[in-house]
């Protein structure tokens, strides 16, 4: 799949802010400074995309990313699992 326009869509605090597009959400779960915003811009082949922090636990909010308008990533804080 080659990907032209990533985008960051949202930050949500609540699910009232979530994008109502209905497409399918790829989720990304996982305990804090283990790599996900990394991976976001690894498999977007962007550098910046995603923030990056080396300070565990900085993701407070869930952080929605348009992948073309075919899909989102999800990137979930640590609080939520």
């Amino acid at each position: 799949m080659i990907i032209k326009n990533p985008r960051f869509e949202i930050s949500a605090v609540s699910p009232k802010q979530y994008p109502n597009t209905g497409l399918p959400e790829i989720v990304l779960v996982g305990k804090s400074n283990v790599g996900k915003s990394s991976f976001i811009n690894t498999m977007l082949n962007r550098k910046s995309l995603a923030r990056t922090s080396s300070e565990p636990g900085k993701t407070r909010q869930i952080n929605f990313y348009n992948i073309d308008n075919n899909f989102y990533f999800v990137d979930l804080p640590r609080i939520w699992i």
